[in-house]
């Protein structure tokens, strides 16, 4: 059992500023979990650090002479099936994907001649062999309200492996949900190139699509980063930085979406926005009694999420912190518990966002069910007792 705890009292979010920022390399041996929260969580601000897989038992089966070990990923999970992408062919600005037995895809991989150019991506490994301890989260990632949701309800989780060859890479993209990440590379070098917000907004064209890769000479004034990501080093990727990725060498990553109480206000105003395009895209079909219904599931298909389940997500997150508060013994994800000062910004920031979602058309005109308003209404009772 380890506690995560924020040294101080922070009832909000400092306002972001990326004018002047830089891309830091720390290095995770001595990196504590309060200044990583408060210089660059809570900053929204991207980093790399160094050593971070140094002790988890897949550093040492799935390297072999410095490279991949097939022969241990054929013998372990060769008849699993995974995800692959194909990099060469796109369909929608995404590759086009297929499913492959591991075996199937280590033979590919461990052929010099390729003919095609694979890459093995949002493979749920550590859903479907739990008891196969091959990393830990790093403390500094614990803060992790999307996958603690995900395992509380035994729902579809946001932790994937991935393992491709050099040269494979994944297109321009905005993480899920708008979404923070990490991802740490087990083996191998990645080339990422990272985008402030509101940079993205550069590269769309008349329509509001982004190109599928970027080009610097192709977009001279546009503000990025390139960061070379090493064996052993994490890279954090904050809510609304655009990014794209080569694997340069043959490389494995294990990667985490995530969603705390520093980014979930970010969320929330994303979810509003993509909602607002989804129902002016079909204004024309406002007054007819299915258009909240479609609106809900369009947004779902465009943002990942509909409105229903964000509430349920913090409805859920609230209900937990409110126990945890009054002493229960439960933990937040992954083993992780809370101290007091982080429970105490979490809940600040939980009623914070539950008055703006009351104030959110759909709350007021009775599209939630009773007992979710009854819900909400509770939570935001009881935490201005406990916060008072």
């Amino acid at each position: 059992m380890v506690e995560i705890e924020i040294d101080f009292e922070h009832k909000c979010i400092p306002k972001h500023e990326y004018r002047n920022c830089t891309i830091s390399v720390v290095d995770g041996c001595n990196l504590s979990y309060d200044y990583f929260f408060e210089n660059f969580i809570m900053n929204n601000l991207p980093c790399v650090i160094k050593n971070v897989s140094l002790d988890w038992n897949c550093s040492k089966n799935w390297i072999k002479n410095g490279g991949i070990n097939y022969e241990h990923f054929t013998t372990e999970y060769g008849d699993l099936e995974a995800p692959v992408a194909d990099c060469c062919k796109v369909n929608y600005n995404a590759h086009c994907k297929q499913y492959m037995k591991v075996q199937d895809f280590m033979s590919y991989l461990e052929n010099s001649q390729r003919d095609k150019l694979l890459y093995l991506k949002d493979w749920h490994l550590r859903r479907i062999k739990p008891d196969d301890m091959f990393y830990e989260v790093p403390k500094i990632f614990a803060s992790d309200w999307l996958n603690e949701y995900s395992q509380d309800n035994k729902d579809d989780d946001f932790m994937f492996v991935y393992i491709g060859p050099e040269g494979s890479w994944t297109p321009l993209h905005c993480d899920v949900y708008s979404s923070y990440s990490w991802s740490v590379n087990v083996v191998g070098r990645k080339k990422w190139t990272l985008f402030p917000p509101g940079e993205e907004n550069k590269l769309k064209d008349n329509f509001g699509n982004l190109p599928l890769l970027f080009n610097p000479k192709t977009y001279p004034d546009v503000k990025y980063f390139d960061v070379i990501q090493e064996k052993g080093d994490a890279i954090f990727v904050p809510t609304g930085w655009h990014h794209q990725v080569e694997n340069t060498l043959d490389t494995i990553s294990i990667n985490h979406n995530f969603i705390n109480a520093s980014n979930i206000e970010l969320v929330w105003e994303e979810l509003k926005s993509n909602l607002f395009s989804v129902e002016k895209e079909i204004e024309e079909f406002r007054n007819t009694p299915e258009f909240i219904t479609q609106c809900q599931l369009i947004l779902k298909s465009v943002f990942g999420m509909d409105y229903i389940e964000f509430i349920n997500l913090i409805i859920h997150i609230g209900d937990k912190r409110i126990k945890q508060y009054h002493g229960a013994k439960l933990y937040s994800f992954n083993n992780f518990t809370i101290g007091i000062n982080h429970l105490k910004f979490d809940l600040h920031i939980l009623i914070k966002l539950l008055y703006k979602i009351q104030q959110h058309p759909l709350y007021q005109n009775d599209f939630l069910i009773p007992s979710l308003k009854n819900n909400v209404e509770d939570i935001i009772k009881t935490i201005k007792v406990l916060l008072n």
